[in-house]
């Protein structure tokens, strides 16, 4: 999640039919179709979608303070290594300069840019789902992950660890946050203690939730590789069903997902027994997430939009809270 105060400078140039004079300019890089460009929506990245020749695409771009260059760029080059690797993953579109990503400067501020081919498929809710979907979603995973495998340790370079992860946590949590801090130091303890292997540890897409895969009869296309990190594979299988609320491997839904998992790799049965200690980590580096993000305070003058989103992402922040605050005993 941005924070607050860019999202509000960036949707303060989008009118009443979801037009903006911001996103015409960034894509100016690439060329549209006039009239074609409307926000789609803004959480970590801004998203624009737009035609070309009558051709459909994705415009996501970021305030520099948000996301570096070089985590971008190293993004962008797992991506492409997956392109003749797994042909269902999203690739980015070069702009009319040659380039993956643009640097765009603007009067409100300097925007990393990338455009996305728009890929065939639908979303769906997670109590839409059919079993066979859920199957098809665990063995999407699961390919990815023994694809991931195979990736050179090169790759790894200006993607995060969980370590790194932590850092910028404690670096982020307010002083007075204690019981946060406290558990920092327990989780990274247990972190540290983990087993660590070839097949089970390596690089994740770290969001493989519902909103970042389509569904397209028998294949999934997967999205948004932006938060991909180093970490235990199981991580990404408990963290793609952070919409259910508490991971439960009793859940019948989920058994079926981990039969598909495990169809196309190896499963770390012992690290998967802790998914609640996983669990933990993600609602930790959560809070400091959103703690960053809500850096307006309430005020009247707010649109309504940004005062209802202020008012879910506090109530967000304080079911982080209180998950933490149950371990900290």
């Amino acid at each position: 999640m941005m924070k607050l105060s860019t999202m509000k400078k960036v949707m303060d140039t989008v009118d009443g039919e979801w037009k903006s004079p911001l996103g015409e300019k960034i894509l100016e890089h690439w060329g549209y179709d006039k009239g074609s460009v409307s926000f789609v929506r803004a959480s970590a990245n801004f998203i624009f979608e737009f035609t070309r020749e009558g051709k459909p695409y994705f415009l996501r771009f970021n305030e520099s303070s948000e996301r570096d260059f070089s985590s971008i760029k190293s993004e962008l080059r797992i991506v492409k290594y997956l392109r003749n690797r797994i042909k269902n993953v999203v690739q980015p579109i070069n702009s009319l300069n040659g380039n993956d990503m643009e640097v765009v400067e603007t009067e409100i501020g300097t925007f990393y840019a990338v455009v996305f081919e728009a890929l065939e498929g639908k979303h769906y809710e997670l109590d839409e789902i059919s079993n066979e979907q859920a199957y098809l979603w665990g063995k999407s995973l699961g390919i990815l992950h023994e694809t991931l495998k195979q990736l050179p340790k090169d790759f790894r370079m200006d993607r995060p660890s969980w370590k790194d992860l932590l850092v910028k946590t404690k670096e982020t949590l307010p002083k007075n946050e204690l019981a946060a801090h406290r558990e920092i130091d327990r989780l990274w303890t247990w972190a540290d203690e983990l087993c660590v292997s070839k097949e089970n540890y390596g690089m994740i897409h770290y969001d493989f939730e519902l909103d970042n895969v389509l569904f397209d009869n028998n294949t999934i296309r997967m999205l948004d590789f932006d938060d991909s990190s180093v970490h235990w594979y199981v991580a990404d299988i408990v963290y793609a069903w952070r919409d259910a609320g508490s991971f439960n491997l009793e859940n019948p839904a989920t058994k079926i997902f981990i039969e598909g998992y495990k169809s196309e790799t190896s499963l770390d049965e012992e690290v998967l027994q802790a998914y609640s200690s996983f669990e933990r980590l993600h609602h930790l580096t959560s809070l400091a997430k959103l703690i960053r993000a809500v850096d307006i305070g309430e005020s009247e003058d707010h649109p309504e939009w940004l005062a209802d989103l202020r008012v879910k992402l506090c109530s967000i922040t304080e079911k982080y809270r209180l998950s933490i605050e149950k371990f900290d005993k």
